[in-house]
């Protein structure tokens, strides 16, 4: 295909799929420079060979040095182009990233073996991953002491890649290995590890301030913030709804007559039904009349910019959280941000207000209760209570 007609193709594309005016003039820049480079090459053809050619040409001709921006616009460009040339359209999907694959094609193929076992058995695509990477990593060490086949892996084997792991990671290579063992129904390996118990640090759940969560309020009610945002940011506060969940909601979900969100959460396969709020629904249906793209999708929440496709993922919900945040002047200091904030927040304010812990479960959607009860520790008040009386004790004792 003519280099002059696919980026003709592609400008026409983007501007279909509502792609504003700022991203449009830097695809001109891209498809300039572009033109230049092929034509320094005598190159009037597209091939998947070119583009990546092109995507490869990250050094600034002005710095000398490595140009990011160039990394990353070119490398998408050169990927549009090239969906173009293999199917006939442009893939404007937003590209997630990926993880190496095993370098040795038994372990390749055993890996994604594994791979499509994950996906069947679990709908979370975040748990997947966990598994996924955990034995990536696993593979990455048989394949530096050379084994390459399954049954040559020993008890000794085991304990020695658990040594190479820091404290820190013990207890998620753990718990990926002996789902792994299961798959492959090694039981004797399994047995290996059945009664090793990593160390796990109990930390402190980190809160909003009552001063934190008004400035919070006023941030979303002022207008500051998207109205997409301030309806994400008080959902979460209210519902402790988990990322996935929340990028995963259909406009099905809501029963506006009755007041209600339901959802299947993707982590334990859990129905829940929670009550809309009066001031989370407002944001919600500020959003849908005033703000959402009319797109074909269901998806309740989606990109502000085309492709007006769902949520990327946890690094999406993320950034809107912590936008909010930086707007209402919240500082981070050794917390963390994003949905899990909001998400340790609606647990705690629901222990506040003596809600049973076997609901703030459900609602949290914990397979045990035993989770749920690390939360008891962010109500101080009740936490005071418990204390016993000291007074008395030191005259008693130097009696």
């Amino acid at each position: 295909m003519k280099i002059e007609t696919i980026c003709n193709s592609l400008l026409e594309t983007l501007i279909q799929a509502g792609y504003n005016e700022n991203t449009i003039f830097n695809y001109r820049g891209i498809i300039r420079r572009f033109k230049a480079f092929c034509k320094e090459k005598e190159a009037f053809e597209y091939t998947p060979e070119l583009g990546q050619s092109y995507a490869d040409d990250v050094i600034s001709k002005k710095t000398g040095k490595f140009s990011k921006q160039r990394y990353f616009s070119q490398g998408r460009f050169a990927r549009l182009l090239t969906s173009y040339y293999y199917t006939g359209s442009f893939d404007l999907s937003v590209m997630k990233r990926g993880r190496k694959e095993p370098e040795n094609k038994n372990l390749n193929k055993l890996y994604y073996e594994y791979g499509s076992y994950l996906r069947k058995k679990y709908s979370n695509e975040n748990t997947v991953r966990f598994y996924d990477y955990e034995v990536f990593c696993f593979f990455q060490y048989l394949d530096f002491i050379q084994i390459y086949e399954l049954r040559e892996i020993s008890a000794a084997t085991i304990v020695d890649y658990l040594r190479t792991m820091k404290q820190s990671r013990q207890r998620a290579v753990l718990c990926g290995l002996r789902l792994y063992f299961t798959f492959i129904g090694r039981t004797d390996l399994f047995a290996v590890i059945d009664g090793m118990h990593a160390y796990r640090p109990k930390k402190i759940i980190p809160v909003l301030t009552d001063d934190e969560k008004d400035r919070l309020r006023d941030t979303i009610e002022s207008g500051v913030i998207s109205n997409r945002d301030a309806a994400i940011v008080p959902l979460g506060l209210s519902t402790g709804i988990r990322a996935i969940d929340l990028i995963n909601l259909r406009l099905s979900n809501i029963d506006w007559n009755l007041e209600t969100i339901s959802f299947k959460q993707s982590k334990t396969g859990n129905l829940v039904n929670i009550p809309l709020t009066l001031a989370v629904g407002n944001a919600i249906a500020r959003y849908l009349y005033e703000e959402r793209p009319k797109v074909d999708n269901d998806y309740l929440f989606v990109r502000a910019l085309a492709p007006f496709d769902p949520l990327a993922g946890h690094t999406s919900c993320y950034a809107i959280v912590k936008n909010a945040f930086k707007k209402a002047d919240i500082s981070k200091d050794a917390r963390i941000f994003g949905m899990h904030m909001l998400r340790h927040n609606a647990a705690s304010t629901m222990v506040k207000n003596e809600v049973p812990i076997s609901t703030i479960s459900a609602i949290l959607g914990h397979a045990s209760t035993d989770t749920t009860d690390v939360y008891i520790t962010t109500d101080a008040v009740r936490l005071r209570e418990c204390v016993l009386p000291m007074t008395g004790i030191s005259k008693e004792v130097n009696a």
